[in-house]
Protein backbone atom coordinates (compact mmCIF):
# COMPACT_ATOMS: atom_id res chain seq x y z
CA UNK A 1 0.00 0.00 0.00
CA UNK A 2 1.28 3.42 -0.82
CA UNK A 3 2.37 5.17 1.92
CA UNK A 4 -0.64 7.48 3.42
CA UNK A 5 -3.38 5.61 1.67
CA UNK A 6 -5.04 5.25 5.08
CA UNK A 7 -8.90 5.96 6.01
CA UNK A 8 -8.66 9.08 7.84
CA UNK A 9 -6.71 10.63 4.96
CA UNK A 10 -9.26 9.92 2.17
CA UNK A 11 -11.81 10.53 4.38
CA UNK A 12 -10.49 14.21 5.50
CA UNK A 13 -10.12 14.87 1.61
CA UNK A 14 -13.55 13.80 0.90
CA UNK A 15 -15.08 15.80 3.21
CA UNK A 16 -12.48 18.66 2.41
CA UNK A 17 -13.25 17.83 -1.69
CA UNK A 18 -16.74 18.22 -0.84
CA UNK A 19 -16.82 21.84 0.51
CA UNK A 20 -14.14 22.79 -1.77
CA UNK A 21 -16.57 22.04 -4.61
CA UNK A 22 -19.61 24.00 -3.26
CA UNK A 23 -17.06 26.82 -2.70
CA UNK A 24 -14.46 26.82 -5.42
CA UNK A 25 -15.77 24.72 -8.52
CA UNK A 26 -11.96 23.75 -8.52
CA UNK A 27 -10.50 22.26 -11.67
CA UNK A 28 -6.76 20.84 -12.69
CA UNK A 29 -4.43 20.92 -15.64
CA UNK A 30 -2.24 18.40 -16.61
CA UNK A 31 -2.17 16.10 -13.73
CA UNK A 32 -1.27 12.84 -15.98
CA UNK A 33 2.38 14.23 -15.37
CA UNK A 34 2.30 13.61 -11.31
CA UNK A 35 3.87 10.18 -12.41
CA UNK A 36 1.26 7.04 -10.70
CA UNK A 37 4.01 5.41 -8.55
CA UNK A 38 7.35 6.66 -6.38
CA UNK A 39 8.01 9.32 -4.36
CA UNK A 40 7.71 13.17 -5.78
CA UNK A 41 7.90 16.53 -4.02
CA UNK A 42 4.95 18.84 -5.62
CA UNK A 43 6.53 22.38 -5.39
CA UNK A 44 3.59 25.06 -5.37
CA UNK A 45 3.05 28.43 -5.20
CA UNK A 46 1.28 29.64 -1.30
CA UNK A 47 -0.94 32.37 -1.19
CA UNK A 48 -3.52 30.90 0.63
CA UNK A 49 -4.46 28.48 3.82
CA UNK A 50 -6.74 27.00 0.72
CA UNK A 51 -3.22 25.77 -1.28
CA UNK A 52 -2.78 22.31 0.61
CA UNK A 53 -6.50 21.51 0.40
CA UNK A 54 -6.68 22.15 -3.08
CA UNK A 55 -3.70 20.44 -3.79
CA UNK A 56 -4.75 17.37 -1.48
CA UNK A 57 -8.12 16.70 -2.99
CA UNK A 58 -6.94 17.64 -6.59
CA UNK A 59 -4.78 14.56 -6.78
CA UNK A 60 -6.06 10.49 -6.87
CA UNK A 61 -2.73 9.57 -4.94
CA UNK A 62 -2.44 10.48 -1.06
CA UNK A 63 -0.47 13.72 -0.48
CA UNK A 64 1.64 14.59 2.39
CA UNK A 65 2.00 17.97 4.14
CA UNK A 66 4.98 19.11 6.39
CA UNK A 67 4.47 20.62 10.03
CA UNK A 68 6.24 21.69 12.94
CA UNK A 69 6.59 18.77 15.50
CA UNK A 70 5.23 21.42 18.45
CA UNK A 71 1.79 21.12 16.47
CA UNK A 72 1.77 16.95 16.98
CA UNK A 73 1.08 17.78 21.25
CA UNK A 74 -0.73 16.54 22.68
CA UNK A 75 -1.41 13.18 21.33
CA UNK A 76 -4.87 13.09 20.07
CA UNK A 77 -3.83 16.27 17.94
CA UNK A 78 -0.93 14.47 17.08
CA UNK A 79 -2.47 11.13 15.68
CA UNK A 80 -5.48 13.35 13.56
CA UNK A 81 -2.55 14.87 11.92
CA UNK A 82 -0.63 11.81 11.01
CA UNK A 83 -3.83 10.34 9.94
CA UNK A 84 -4.23 13.40 7.69
CA UNK A 85 -0.40 13.03 6.11
CA UNK A 86 1.09 15.43 8.22
CA UNK A 87 4.99 15.00 8.73
CA UNK A 88 6.65 16.21 11.62
CA UNK A 89 9.45 18.52 10.84
CA UNK A 90 11.72 18.54 13.96
CA UNK A 91 13.33 22.20 14.86
CA UNK A 92 16.23 21.22 16.72
CA UNK A 93 17.11 18.95 13.80
CA UNK A 94 19.69 19.95 11.00
CA UNK A 95 20.05 18.85 7.72
CA UNK A 96 18.66 15.26 7.39
CA UNK A 97 17.79 15.05 10.77
CA UNK A 98 15.56 18.18 10.61
CA UNK A 99 13.38 15.99 7.60
CA UNK A 100 14.15 12.46 8.71
CA UNK A 101 10.05 11.82 8.42
CA UNK A 102 10.23 13.83 5.59
CA UNK A 103 12.80 11.76 3.44
CA UNK A 104 11.28 8.29 4.98
CA UNK A 105 8.29 9.00 3.87
CA UNK A 106 9.71 10.01 0.19
CA UNK A 107 12.20 6.94 0.09
CA UNK A 108 8.67 4.56 0.60
CA UNK A 109 7.50 5.56 -2.36
CA UNK A 110 5.06 8.96 -1.33
CA UNK A 111 4.54 12.44 -2.16
CA UNK A 112 5.36 15.54 -0.02
CA UNK A 113 3.84 19.05 -0.91
CA UNK A 114 6.51 21.86 -0.46
CA UNK A 115 6.43 25.42 -0.82
CA UNK A 116 9.22 27.02 -2.33
CA UNK A 117 8.49 30.35 -1.00
CA UNK A 118 7.84 28.83 2.72
CA UNK A 119 5.98 31.19 3.62
CA UNK A 120 2.24 32.73 2.38
CA UNK A 121 2.55 35.94 -0.75
CA UNK A 122 1.24 38.59 0.36
CA UNK A 123 0.70 40.05 -2.91
CA UNK A 124 -0.64 36.86 -4.25
CA UNK A 125 2.48 36.72 -6.88
CA UNK A 126 5.52 34.46 -6.23
CA UNK A 127 7.89 35.53 -3.27
CA UNK A 128 11.12 34.58 -3.20
CA UNK A 129 12.16 31.24 -3.26
CA UNK A 130 14.71 29.51 -0.59
CA UNK A 131 16.75 26.18 -1.32
CA UNK A 132 14.67 23.67 0.96
CA UNK A 133 12.66 21.91 -1.98
CA UNK A 134 16.27 21.66 -4.05
CA UNK A 135 18.35 20.27 -0.84
CA UNK A 136 15.40 17.92 0.03
CA UNK A 137 14.90 16.52 -3.39
CA UNK A 138 18.29 15.70 -3.53
CA UNK A 139 18.79 14.30 0.06
CA UNK A 140 15.71 11.62 -0.61
CA UNK A 141 16.30 11.46 -4.58
CA UNK A 142 13.18 11.95 -5.93
CA UNK A 143 11.92 14.76 -8.83
CA UNK A 144 10.46 17.99 -8.24
CA UNK A 145 6.78 18.38 -10.09
CA UNK A 146 6.01 21.78 -10.26
CA UNK A 147 2.69 23.51 -9.69
CA UNK A 148 0.82 26.24 -9.94
CA UNK A 149 -2.85 27.35 -7.98
CA UNK A 150 -4.59 30.25 -9.67
CA UNK A 151 -7.46 31.64 -7.96
CA UNK A 152 -6.71 30.75 -4.46
CA UNK A 153 -5.27 34.11 -3.35
CA UNK A 154 -8.47 36.00 -4.41
CA UNK A 155 -10.97 33.07 -2.69
CA UNK A 156 -9.24 33.30 0.93
CA UNK A 157 -5.92 35.33 0.67
CA UNK A 158 -3.43 36.48 3.44
CA UNK A 159 -5.58 38.51 6.41
CA UNK A 160 -9.23 36.82 5.13
CA UNK A 161 -11.11 34.86 7.48
CA UNK A 162 -14.16 34.42 5.32
CA UNK A 163 -13.89 32.80 1.68
CA UNK A 164 -15.23 34.44 -1.42
CA UNK A 165 -16.82 32.04 -4.15
CA UNK A 166 -13.98 32.25 -6.68
CA UNK A 167 -12.85 29.27 -9.33
CA UNK A 168 -9.50 27.59 -8.07
CA UNK A 169 -7.65 25.81 -9.79
CA UNK A 170 -4.34 24.14 -10.20
CA UNK A 171 -1.78 23.52 -12.96
CA UNK A 172 1.21 20.60 -12.92
CA UNK A 173 4.04 21.14 -14.88
CA UNK A 174 6.38 18.23 -16.62
CA UNK A 175 8.71 16.83 -13.87
CA UNK A 176 12.26 18.33 -13.00
CA UNK A 177 15.33 16.20 -12.03
CA UNK A 178 17.54 18.88 -9.66
CA UNK A 179 19.80 15.25 -8.21
CA UNK A 180 23.01 16.82 -10.37
CA UNK A 181 25.33 17.66 -7.38
CA UNK A 182 27.38 19.70 -9.59
CA UNK A 183 24.20 22.34 -10.71
CA UNK A 184 24.31 25.04 -8.11
CA UNK A 185 20.86 25.37 -5.83
CA UNK A 186 19.95 29.02 -7.40
CA UNK A 187 20.37 27.37 -10.79
CA UNK A 188 18.23 24.84 -9.87
CA UNK A 189 15.32 26.51 -7.91
CA UNK A 190 15.20 29.30 -11.25
CA UNK A 191 14.72 25.91 -13.42
CA UNK A 192 11.75 24.89 -10.92
CA UNK A 193 10.21 28.80 -10.61
CA UNK A 194 10.48 28.91 -14.65
CA UNK A 195 8.71 26.09 -15.00
CA UNK A 196 6.05 27.75 -11.92
CA UNK A 197 5.68 31.07 -13.87
CA UNK A 198 5.12 29.15 -17.52
CA UNK A 199 2.11 27.62 -15.71
CA UNK A 200 0.50 31.73 -14.35
CA UNK A 201 -1.88 33.00 -16.57
CA UNK A 202 0.40 34.67 -19.73
CA UNK A 203 3.44 33.59 -17.43
CA UNK A 204 2.72 36.75 -15.20
CA UNK A 205 5.75 38.11 -13.23
CA UNK A 206 8.50 35.69 -14.68
CA UNK A 207 11.32 39.10 -15.53
CA UNK A 208 10.07 40.96 -12.58
CA UNK A 209 10.85 38.41 -9.92
CA UNK A 210 13.97 36.51 -12.29
CA UNK A 211 16.31 38.00 -8.97
CA UNK A 212 14.07 37.50 -5.91
CA UNK A 213 15.84 34.60 -5.54
CA UNK A 214 17.63 32.80 -2.22
CA UNK A 215 19.67 29.91 -1.72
Amino acid sequence: MEPGANWFYFLSRAVAGFFCWILFRPSRQGVEKVPESGGFLLAVNHSSLLDPVVAGTQLVRPLAFMARSTLFRPALIGMALKGMNALPLEREGVGISAFRSVIDHLSRGGGVLVFPEGTRSRSGRLGRFKGGVVKLARMSGVTVIPAMIVGSDRALGRGRWIPQPVHVEIRFGDPIDVLDPKEDTSDALARIRKAMVRLAPECEGEDQFADEMEN
